[in-house]
């Protein structure tokens, strides 16, 4: 059922396993190949079904065609003991319903694991969470995106994100060359920003690539001439909406420099426009902040006021506030009103941070998520929080065989962050009975805080932003 990829991806971004964004032309991970024991012990696993009396079929939990969907299993095969899988749910009803959107991003490394982990996640917690795939239209052909989406039948949302915000290297911190040579062929609208007939372009290449939710181009709002900026996005974004086909739904794409969330004034004027048009009942939000440590989230205070009042505005206004490329940050925006947000398994897909070049990782740094700190430490510090009265080990479906051989599996850790990411939403869904999401996530940061008080944590290491959400919450 897995379909080699057609154009293969370079990895030019933070990965999992790496301390630093660097320009080196990664090589893509061939997964048939790795010489990876735990990973191959995870890969080795029988296939299992499990029933989806809705559509009377059954979904495929493990093995190669994980993520499918069948009318039977195989003779002899193994169907799951844990029940039933909750009914699919499509596009409309992930966007107007009261399950927290989760989207993961296909990125260069491990994108064939990804229905796996969707899947799973669907089995588990599909009544409390909405799940959604993300592609960027410059790193692959709309094939491979095509077949991506294709192996991922759970994922409500099929967004393909044409990542026209690249053009604007005099509003944000780009890479010197933000777009490379594969990105103008994957897409050619990048290089032909003046053509009359560029916004069709836009939404032609996010067709081609199987998107059932278009958006608009998204160039970055220039906090030095707001309005301008502000009126264009729009100006834009109503030459979407009178190209929309029967059956075709839009969000508005907006991405913004932080100092449009922390700035009052820009923030007013923001929240303003987006109160005043109401055309779009969906927003989709990309927000690019400072680089920090890898995988940790921002604890600017003032940021987060920005965060939380954009998603109470748009709560309040009844948009859908989808914030990818967010990671925990977007995870926390859900306490204050966010509909959705995104991450993956590379350090770029945990926040659209501020480019700043630094040297190549000496080595690969072995990380692991602590859902019980909400934040991500290094294996070493993960063995003696271990040994800490109160640990509780994480069951979820790759961790038995992560720690059960050597060496250390990236692929692993980093579906294991995936999956708990998703059962932390589902969390903040199933605990909204007692006084709604704000108060279910607050519930959880302060476990999270309790458990990390007189941690042996370096100061590097330390989970900081839980205090400034503690705050905000």
């Amino acid at each position: 059922m897995h379909q080699d990829e057609p154009d293969p991806m370079p990895e030019d971004e933070l990965e999992w396993s790496t301390g630093v964004d660097d320009e080196l032309d990664w090589s893509v991970v061939d997964e048939e190949q790795l010489e990876n024991a735990a990973l191959n012990a995870y890969l080795e696993a029988e296939d299992e079904y499990v029933p989806l009396p809705s559509e009377d079929s059954f979904l495929i939990l493990s093995g190669d065609d994980a993520g499918s969907v069948v009318t039977a299993p195989p003779t002899g095969s193994v169907v799951s003991k844990t029940g039933n899988a909750p009914p699919r749910i499509d596009r409309d009803q992930a966007l107007t319903g009261s399950r927290p959107i989760y989207l993961v991003q296909r990125g260069g490394r491990y994108y064939k694991f990804l229905p796996r982990v969707l899947v799973g996640l669907h089995a588990s917690y599909g009544d409390s969470l909405a799940l959604g795939a993300i592609v960027n239209i410059p790193s692959a052909n709309a094939q491979a995106n095509r077949n991506f989406f294709s192996l991922s039948p759970v994922s409500a949302l099929r967004i393909a994100d044409p990542q026209c915000y690249l053009l604007d290297t005099e509003v944000l911190r780009l890479p010197k060359v933000p777009i490379k040579t594969r990105g103008y062929k994957n897409a050619p609208y990048l290089a032909d920003v003046e053509a009359s007939d560029w916004v069709q372009r836009v939404l032609d290449s996010q067709r081609a690539s199987g998107a059932n939710l278009l958006l608009t181009p998204g160039r970055a709002l220039d906090p030095d001439d707001p309005q301008r900026s502000l009126d264009k996005a729009y100006e834009q974004g109503d030459d979407v909406l009178s190209r929309l086909g029967h059956g075709e739904r839009v969000a508005l794409n907006l991405t913004l420099p932080a100092r449009w969330l922390s700035s009052t004034a820009l923030r007013n004027r923001l929240l303003d426009q987006i109160m005043d048009q109401d055309q779009f009942d969906t927003l989709y939000v990309r927000v690019q902040w400072a680089q920090g440590k890898a995988f940790t989230p921002p604890d600017d205070a003032e940021l987060l006021t920005g965060i939380k009042k954009l998603a109470n505005l748009c709560a309040d206004e009844e948009r859908s506030l989808l914030l990818p490329q967010t990671g925990l940050t977007g995870w926390y925006a859900l306490a204050h009103g966010a509909a959705g947000f995104g991450l993956g398994v590379s350090g770029t897909d945990q926040a659209f941070a501020e480019y700043v070049f630094r040297a190549g990782a000496k080595g690969a740094v072995e990380r692991y998520f602590e859902k019980q700190l909400i934040h991500t430490l290094e294996r070493n510090t993960h063995e003696v929080l271990a040994r800490t009265p109160g640990y509780v080990r994480c069951t979820c479906p790759y961790c038995p065989a992560l720690f059960a051989n050597e060496p250390w599996s990236h692929e692993l850790s980093a579906l294991h962050y995936l999956h708990i990411m998703g059962e932390l939403t589902a969390r903040v869904q199933r605990d909204s009975m007692r006084n709604g999401r704000h108060a279910a996530l607050r519930r959880l940061v302060d476990a999270a805080q309790r458990f990390a008080t007189d941690l042996p944590l370096s100061a590097e290491q330390s989970p900081k932003h839980l205090d400034a959400w503690g705050r905000a919450l």
